[in-house]
């Protein structure tokens, strides 16, 4: 069965070592999150945001998303915005997940992650890099509920432990030989935790604009 996506945008971390607001920052004229919006549009049927809490400043970009999520568990970072969404998902659907701060992601990898589960739709859908898993952007399907409530429930809290500790029925992870074909500069995976961190992108866009492609 052919499930449709949804995305994720991940937005409600304190982004204390940015200053505050990372989801709102501009990069040449427009906020992180919309970036990655733009990204995920043209592979899913609407797009979802997850915050932390309603008041929080990143809240103003509600009117650019389908839905809006709040973290169930205070303090427990993205697997508690993670498990909201996938709570609210229904069960023809998956969650195309990706962080704020991920404004690259690039056409052509989000098509071979595609390809990718529609091929294989293990519950869980992800990159592998030099760290071990890299989480986003991946696909999440509510297989994965059950497993995620156990893992916070425990106090567990990281995203990579968390899919180390899935069973390999409900994993798969894309080799690097792989994904390098669709995003050979790995733009994709260039996060900003650092203010350092976004005038260094800038200053990547404006001497070589990452090689977009269409979906």
């Amino acid at each position: 069965m052919r499930r449709n996506l949804i995305g994720l945008i991940l937005a409600g971390g304190q982004a204390r070592r940015f200053g505050g607001k990372k989801a709102l920052a501009h990069l040449e004229g427009r906020p992180l999150a919309l970036w990655v919006k733009e990204a995920l549009e043209p592979f899913c049927e609407e797009i979802w945001l997850s915050l932390r809490e309603p008041d929080q400043p990143e809240a103003l970009l509600g009117p650019h998303f389908k839905r809006i999520f709040f973290d169930p568990l205070p303090g427990a970072g993205p697997l508690a915005g993670l498990l909201a969404a996938l709570k609210g998902l229904s069960p023809e659907a998956a969650l195309l997940v990706a962080p704020c701060d991920q404004p690259l992601i690039q056409p052509t990898l989000l098509q071979g992650l595609r390809a990718t589960f529609e091929k294989d739709p293990a519950p869980a859908v992800v990159f592998l890099g030099t760290k071990g898993y890299e989480p986003f952007p991946g696909i999440y399907c509510g297989d994965l509920v059950k497993d995620l409530e156990n893992y916070l429930e425990a106090g567990g809290r990281s995203v990579r432990k968390w899919l180390s500790g899935l069973s390999p029925e409900k994993l798969l992870g894309i080799p690097p030989e792989k994904w390098y074909a669709w995003d050979p500069e790995g733009w994709s995976f260039l996060n900003i935790n650092y203010q350092e961190d976004l005038k260094r992108i800038e200053a990547l866009l404006r001497e070589k604009r990452p090689p977009l492609s269409s979906a």
